[in-house]
């Protein structure tokens, strides 16, 4: 039986050329016709099966990019174990590797790209991908030999995933996200936990700070596992007074935390830093690893990343806070902020949560599709500006600095997805630098 591929953005185009490599026989089609000329100049004996004229029953495995949900219509008559992602064909094909899986609502980039920099300048065998970087599948067609992969895992990749058993599996957080794309939030939860090993010589890391981490740490099917906290000293592993209390590994043992770059500055980091010293631990990795990673570690772009710090002004992009959790965490210890929120509110978010920053924020500024909706949930409307645009916000923005006396904090942290008005977060934050740029030259 043939295979069909729908979707062919990055991980959807890696499906087709491993399918390719391995010589399946396959149909495939995505909606946009700009790709599919594009492929069609790529590849040559293509076949672009539109999905309205096919049968999809027909086919062995469905491969849906993470955007489509396996839920649409389109796939009710089809059975379920039939349906997959990118992470059935990779995992399918992986052999003697050692996976280090990563996932949670907030921070996973940064873990994974934490854990990667510690097994890069440890062993230079290390694949670093999954829904950041390099689509998974690419590990495979690179035809090297690779002793680890870290890779982060979105709730999309792992809801049709089956007996995955990572050498280490990790749940930074879980809140409310995607509630458009599941039926509830027990769904979101149900397709997180597929990340879980039980295999006895795997383990599984789970932090215990929010209560539904903490419900599948207590879980008593879980087994092999350890906690870590930023603040639960009944964690095995915990943050406390600059140090990283270790109870798993030793019996009490205090490491210092020091150095630590400035992109990993921010509180909620050191979720993302007590991950990455367990990895390192479990593995057996020399301490000075990483020590030396959290040190020269850089960010990704666009996750409360600063573009400028001066003495008048510190902006920080937030553009990947696509959540009203995400957006919470970046404002944490911050005083005189000017927060810019706004683009396409997701399902279950709650603008509200914002009302216990009122005494450090200076202003609020709304922009985009939802902003109507997020400006009556905020209810602090003496502080709150509403604009169509995001340039006419930093133009709004820009005016009220000149008349501020003291060190403003700018924050773009959207709480939002970015879809009114760009194609992903990324565009997002690039447009935001720029229009900062613009308004430093001038």
């Amino acid at each position: 039986m043939k295979d069909y591929v729908y979707g062919i953005n990055k991980s959807g185009l890696s499906v087709i050329k491993l399918l390719k490599t391995q010589n399946k026989d396959f149909d495939c089609w995505d909606d946009s016709k700009k790709t599919r000329f594009l492929l069609k100049k790529k590849f040559t004996n293509l076949n672009l099966i539109p999905i309205k004229k096919t049968n999809l029953e027909k086919y062995n495995n469905i491969y849906l990019t993470p955007g489509v949900s396996i839920n649409d219509k389109k796939f009710s008559k089809v059975l379920k174990s039939r349906i997959k992602r990118d992470l059935n064909l990779y995992y399918e094909n992986i052999k003697n590797e050692k996976i280090i899986a990563i996932t949670g609502t907030n921070g996973k980039s940064t873990t994974t790209k934490l854990i990667g920099d510690i097994l890069k300048n440890y062993s230079k065998k290390t694949f670093v991908g999954g829904n950041i970087g390099d689509p998974l599948c690419n590990s495979i067609l690179r035809k090297k030999l690779f002793s680890y992969h870290v890779v982060e895992l979105s709730s999309y990749q792992l809801e049709t995933i089956k007996n995955f058993e990572p050498k280490i599996s990790i749940i930074l957080n879980l809140a409310k996200d995607h509630l458009d794309r599941y039926k509830n939030f027990s769904q979101y939860v149900k397709a997180k936990k597929n990340i879980l090993n039980f295999k006895s010589q795997n383990i599984n890391l789970i932090s215990i700070d929010d209560v539904f981490s903490k419900k599948i740490f207590n879980d008593i099917n879980i087994k092999n596992k350890i906690s870590f906290s930023l603040n639960n000293s009944k964690a095995d592993i915990y943050f406390e007074k600059g140090f990283i209390i270790d109870k798993y590994f030793s019996k009490y043992k205090k490491i210092k935390l020091s150095d630590i770059s400035l992109d990993l500055s921010h509180k909620y980091n050191i979720q993302n830093i007590l991950a990455s010293y367990a990895v390192c631990k479990y593995l057996n990795i020399p301490i000075k690893f990483f020590k030396e990673s959290i040190k020269n570690f850089q960010g990704l772009p666009f996750r409360s990343s600063i573009t400028l710090n001066t003495k008048s002004k510190m902006i920080i992009n937030n553009s990947k806070a696509t959540n009203v959790t995400s957006a919470l965490l970046t404002l944490e210890d911050k005083k005189n902020i000017f927060l810019i929120l706004g683009g396409i509110a997701k399902k279950g978010d709650d603008f509200r949560y914002f009302y216990r920053f009122k005494n450090d924020i200076q202003k609020i500024y709304i922009y985009g599709k939802s902003r109507f909706l997020i400006k009556k949930q905020i209810r602090l409307p003496e502080i709150v500006e509403v604009n169509i645009n995001l340039k006419k916000t930093l133009d709004s923005l820009w005016k009220h600095l000149s008349d501020f006396d003291r060190k403003a904090t700018i924050i773009f942290a959207p709480a939002c997805a970015s879809f009114d008005q760009f194609d992903n977060f990324e565009k997002r934050g690039n447009y935001f630098n720029k229009l900062v740029l613009k308004k430093i030259k001038k």
